[in-house]
């Protein structure tokens, strides 16, 4: 492990959704450059294992346990990587937050938020 991703194994998952409701995981990947996921995925203890990612926990609640590694993207950045003046693009990293990025948008606020695949 590095200080760019952490695996914990036996994970409690509480913390990471809506209701707190208890779940664990066999493992828990926390990667914090996503520059590293893919050696962090590669690691002999989750290689072949179903992935599940998991944002900021808003929208999601467990049922049961977790199978194979949950996957939580620490990685926070948000940058502009086209401005034409009138509209920009804008890269952000799975782990920031929506209101984060919408408070860092000019004026606090953007009149048109498109997402796509």
């Amino acid at each position: 492990m590095t200080a760019l991703f952490r695996l914990q194994r036996d994970a409690d998952l509480s913390a990471r959704n809506t209701f707190g409701v208890a779940a664990r995981a066999p493992w828990l990947l926390e990667v914090n450059d996503t520059g590293t996921l893919a050696e962090a995925l590669d690691l002999t203890q989750v290689r072949d294992l179903p992935l599940l990612m998991l944002g900021g926990g808003s929208n999601l609640l467990f049922a049961g346990d977790a199978t194979g590694v949950a996957v939580a993207i620490g990685a926070r950045d948000v940058a502009i990587v086209d401005d034409r003046g009138d509209r920009a693009t804008v890269r952000a990293d799975a782990g920031a937050g929506w209101h984060r990025l919408v408070l860092w948008s000019p004026d606090g606020a953007c009149a048109d938020w498109r997402t796509w695949p």
